[in-house]
């Protein structure tokens, strides 16, 4: 084909002529070759490989040979105005010959469509003939017939006849040939444009200082930069096609494939270690893929083990995971993704939930499931500490800078948390002086040591928690609003257990494992009874207490059977009664009425038999749980604002 770009596949020799006749007039370089439906894919694939840019396909072919080739194709078939111009041919031929009105059948696939249209808004009768058929006709006055053939203008008289009935012709016009050589010329220009631009997107890819592996929808390697092949070791050939499993086994592409969500992990080859970004690929919101940059980790496998050892020893090191927060709850699953997407950021993430609800196993999920998971994970309970020696712990102090100062002095947990997280257990509890410290370190990510005059910047990683509701503390002049903003970019609520019944069966199995293990006794058996009391308990202590309250049961039961009775004397003898487990719950005076209220309409299935055993009344009892309600939504209004 030498300098011929574009070439057209025609279906037999006069369709070809005319063809070449045209391109030839019109200085055109165009090959043209001549195909049967049964050789036209290989002829297709065959100008594909001599290195035709785009095909023009007459139509018979086309919808079957663009799905075998990778060049753009032009479908080539009789245009609007051709089918346009033939029909009105055959309405004044009928009218000449007296024939008017009358029935006109259609014959061909490429054309039967916008006829029966075309001859709609011309008023002509039509009907669609399958094919050419040598049995009865219905009653027509003419036959319009596709022909594979190329002419300059439509007749106005019959070429053929069918069982005695005039044929009419509808071939593809001069025009309409110009416009699909216009339209395979334009989509080569365009396909050239294309792969300029990626070939300066490799070009980057293959320049750029990561490692850059995509993935497909497949979980196959579909693109490997030259960066990554070295860091690797494996080249090309090696790695595209294969399963991205294959070659990162630590990698988990699950949460990018399936939810579109982006995260962070370690890669491990031999002794050298690689940090892992992987982020999904979008097409119209749809995940089609996923795309891995990887970068050489400043440390080697013997460094990670050094640093790992010393974590251990220092005592700053996260052990949970999200897989160890068993919940089946949809609220708390949710929260569950919520939190694995912040782990990808480095924002300030704010835990809100009562005592034993698991925030320290959410924020030491966060730092295991991020990027700083190779660093320490600090936590502080804020409301054990006085605020004297708080200040001194979290910042440190300089030699001499107080009475029994250490000779050196001594760093503080912010430093000490320095390519890690830190965890600000209670926060709520902090004093309006100590916020104001706070604050610094949340806009500069800068701390003073105490006694000290020397700013010491800090790359740290802070999750904030507390059981308090902290604009009602900011609207009593107890928390700083700016602080409250500084610490809640980022915002998980924690359900208590009272919340979650459908947990406590799963929570209930994974604890007496664990204990039953630990203090080397047989699991507990829970029957359907122990477990409905403890479903129905209000649990002030949430999963802490709950742990408690089987750990309990290990160390008291002779056999491994627990029923309703053992629960209820290892939880409350005085508050067990015969119709259940009534106790009074903690918190204000608000939340232990609503409790008890809802505790006694479920017992009783009746607010007329509940307002009896209350002493209230049925409207008392709908005022007050209606009263709560409008209270809660207000705080979970707050939480998301």
């Amino acid at each position: 084909m030498q300098t011929n770009k574009i070439a057209l596949i025609a279906p037999n020799k006069d369709f070809t002529l005319r063809a070449l006749d045209l391109f030839s007039e019109w200085g055109e370089k165009i090959h043209v070759a001549v195909a049967s439906r049964e050789d036209s894919i290989a002829i297709a694939q065959q100008l594909s490989e001599r290195g035709a840019d785009a095909l023009i396909c007459y139509a018979s072919f086309n919808e079957t040979i663009k799905t075998t080739v990778n060049i753009p194709t032009v479908s080539l078939r009789p245009s609007m105005l051709d089918i346009l111009r033939s029909l009105q041919g055959v309405k004044e031929w009928l009218a000449k010959n007296g024939k008017w009105p009358g029935t006109v059948g259609l014959i061909g696939d490429a054309i039967i469509a916008e006829a029966a249209a075309v001859a709609d808004i011309l008023g002509i009768r039509t009907t669609v003939l399958s094919d050419i058929q040598d049995g009865e006709l219905p009653e027509l006055a003419a036959v319009v017939r596709e022909i594979a053939d190329i002419a300059d203008s439509q007749g106005s008289e019959p070429t053929s006849t069918m069982n005695d009935i005039p044929c009419f012709p509808i071939t593809v016009g001069h025009e309409t040939v110009f416009r699909s050589v216009r339209q395979a010329r334009e989509l080569v220009l365009a396909g050239r444009v294309d792969r300029v631009k990626l070939e300066q997107f490799k070009a980057v890819m293959e320049f750029t200082g990561e490692g850059i592996v995509a993935v497909d929808s497949q979980r196959q390697i579909a693109y490997i930069n030259h960066t990554a092949e070295k860091l690797l070791n494996k080249s090309k050939a090696q790695v595209i096609g294969c399963l991205a499993a294959t070659i990162f086994p630590d990698v988990n592409l699950d949460d990018t494939l399936r939810y579109g969500q982006t995260r962070v992990t370690e890669v491990n080859d031999g002794d050298q270690g690689f940090t892992c970004r992987i982020v999904p690929m979008l097409i119209s919101g749809q995940t089609v893929g996923a795309v891995l940059t990887i970068a050489e980790a400043p440390f080697s496998a013997k460094d990670k083990d050094k640093a790992s050892k010393a974590l251990a020893e220092s005592g700053y090191k996260a052990t949970y995971n999200f897989e160890d927060f068993i919940t089946a709850n949809t609220f708390m699953k949710e929260t569950l993704e919520a939190a694995k997407s912040y782990a990808c950021v480095d924002s300030t993430i704010l835990i809100n939930g009562d005592t034993g609800t698991g925030k320290e196993i959410i924020a030491q999920s966060i730092h295991n499931y991020s990027q700083r998971c190779r660093g320490p994970f600090v936590a502080v309970n804020c409301a054990a500490l006085p605020e004297s020696l708080l200040e001194s712990e979290l910042f440190g102090y300089e030699c001499g800078a107080f009475t029994g100062a250490r000779k050196n002095g001594k760093k503080g947990l912010f430093e000490q948390a320095d390519k890690g997280t830190i965890f600000l257990d209670e926060i709520g509890e902090v004093s309006l002086g100590m916020q104001a410290r706070l604050l610094r370190v949340l806009q500069q990510r800068e701390i003073m040591r105490v006694g000290g005059d020397k700013v010491i910047p800090v790359d740290v990683g802070i999750i904030a928690a507390t059981h308090r509701n902290l604009p009602d503390l900011i609207e009593k002049g107890v928390f700083r609003r700016d602080l409250y903003y500084r610490i809640s970019i980022l915002q998980l609520r924690l359900l208590p257990l009272s919340d979650r019944p459908e947990d406590i069966p799963l929570l209930v199995e994974n604890i007496a494992k664990k204990l039953s293990a630990k203090l080397f006794k047989q699991s507990l058996q829970f029957s359907a009874g122990a477990i409905e009391v403890l479903r129905r308990y209000q649990w002030p202590g949430n999963v802490r207490e709950l742990a408690g309250v089987i750990e309990r049961l290990i160390i008291l039961k002779k056999d491994t059977n627990v029923t309703s009775d053992d629960v209820k004397k290892v939880l409350d003898v005085k508050g067990c009664q015969a119709d259940g487990v009534r106790m009074v719950p903690k918190g204000t005076m608000e939340e232990i009425e609503y409790a008890i209220i809802t505790q006694v309409l479920k017992e009783t299935g009746s607010h007329e038999k509940a307002a009896k055993i209350l002493g209230i009344s049925t409207t008392t009892i709908w005022r007050k749980i209606r009263l709560f309600q409008n209270e809660r939504n207000d705080f979970n209004l707050k939480q998301i604002q």
